[in-house]
């Protein structure tokens, strides 16, 4: 491999590199909602009661909380509610 070939590789894996960075920013974020009709009880960690959350609602996973034995994970809702779901009952969108 000559020089002018190895720079024009080099050049092109760049250009690729910044593409697909600029490709992973534009992609919509992940909405992950609650699955079902009507709506359905979730025990709340934070309240330590157990709160109705309409199925439909918008959620954000909270990572730095473990699955319990159950294998339900912590999610919160978009009214603040931070409850136990089980990842069945949870949809996950790329766009709105």
């Amino acid at each position: 491999m000559t020089s002018e070939q190895s720079n024009l590789s080099s050049s092109l894996s760049g250009a690729f590199d910044t593409l697909l960075e600029s490709l992973r920013s534009a992609a919509p974020p992940i909405v992950y909602t609650v699955t079902g009709e009507g709506s359905e009880w979730y025990y709340d960690i934070s309240k330590r009661a157990m709160v109705r959350v309409p199925n439909g609602t918008e959620i954000q996973i909270a990572e730095k909380y473990p699955a319990d034995k159950h294998g339900r994970i912590v999610a919160q809702s978009i009214n603040n509610d931070l409850v136990r779901i089980h990842p069945d009952r949870i949809f996950k969108s790329s766009f709105h």
